[in-house]
């Protein structure tokens, strides 16, 4: 499968504690792209073998014409993934248009209440909107896939299998798990000291999270989680072994300061992390996993 990584919008409705993308957000905000430059895209990508997109940043579905492109896509024969913060899903005739299109959703949810919510995301509304969502989901789906992604920071790890047990007595059909560290980057990068967590003191948590998962028939990914933290018995669910290589298409300013598009390959999901001493003959580095991020060796031991 030959993937692309789309930046469509440089919009979102939520301020998410751990946002790796709030700096390009304010830096683009003003520049969206346009119906024709969306089209130019996906029509040269595709001649070039391009079958698999995913529609990101900041919320997708907040791109004008939204619906009106998941057609288009589709008439291409793209596969269609769409990661989103799940809030147009509560609007149900946008809900019943989507599931037509939409292969993969990946639907992000890090908390299980109403308080925790507005912790994570600092948007009152959004716990009755989720509610709406899941049930115009389960009204609607098709043969959709869905996933859900747990962004896991200081202040809701201990809370990871709360969530997923949330999620899933939710009645949402989740069919697979992303438990994602946060990435020091822009917001998290400025905040990483109250955001990060000691890697060992999760990993204690994992052998319960493991279970519930594999009595629902979920599949689990742990990511840009050290491998050696999943140890030998875990770490078939290290996202890094099922990564694959793609082209991301973001805004860009160049050398004379003009803003435009560029077309980023990545190899690999590395992104700002390293090995440590400890790494030095691991069965592990580089096959497949990328290390430990650098920032965190400023707050804890590794």
């Amino acid at each position: 499968m030959k993937r692309l990584e789309f930046h469509i919008t440089y919009i979102c409705n939520h301020k998410c504690i751990f946002c790796s993308e709030g700096n390009r957000m304010i830096k683009y905000n003003n520049y969206p792209l346009t119906i024709l430059q969306v089209k130019t895209i996906l029509l040269d990508r595709r001649k070039k073998w391009f079958n698999h997109v995913n529609f990101t940043w900041g919320e997708p579905s907040l791109f004008p014409d939204f619906l009106w492109l998941l057609k288009f896509t589709k008439k291409l024969w793209y596969k269609i993934y769409v990661w989103t913060n799940w809030t147009l899903l509560a609007w149900e005739e946008f809900c019943k248009e989507a599931m037509e299109y939409i292969d993969e959703f990946s639907l992000s949810v890090h908390w299980y209440n109403q308080e925790s919510c507005y912790k994570q995301i600092w948007h009152k509304n959004h716990f009755e909107i989720f509610k709406k969502a899941a049930y115009n989901i389960k009204k609607y789906k098709k043969n959709n896939f869905f996933f859900n992604n747990v962004v896991i920071n200081k202040h809701n790890f201990k809370d990871t299998l709360k969530i997923i047990k949330f999620l899933y007595e939710s009645d949402y059909p989740m069919k697979q798990v992303l438990v994602s560290n946060i990435a020091p980057e822009w917001i998290a990068e400025n905040d990483f000291k109250d955001l990060v967590f000691d890697l060992y003191e999760f990993k204690e948590l994992i052998p319960a999270i493991v279970k519930y998962i594999e009595e629902k028939w979920i599949i689990l990914r742990f990511f840009w989680i050290p491998t050696c933290i999943l140890d030998n018995k875990y770490s078939e669910y290290a996202n890094d072994a099922h990564w694959e290589e793609r082209h991301t298409i973001e805004r860009y300013t160049n050398e004379a300061w003009k803003i435009t598009l560029i077309d980023i390959y990545s190899p690999d999901n590395s992104r700002k992390r390293c090995f440590v001493d400890k790494c030095n003959g691991c069965e592990w580095k580089n096959k497949p996993c990328t290390g430990v991020f650098s920032k965190y060796l400023e707050n804890y031991n590794f």
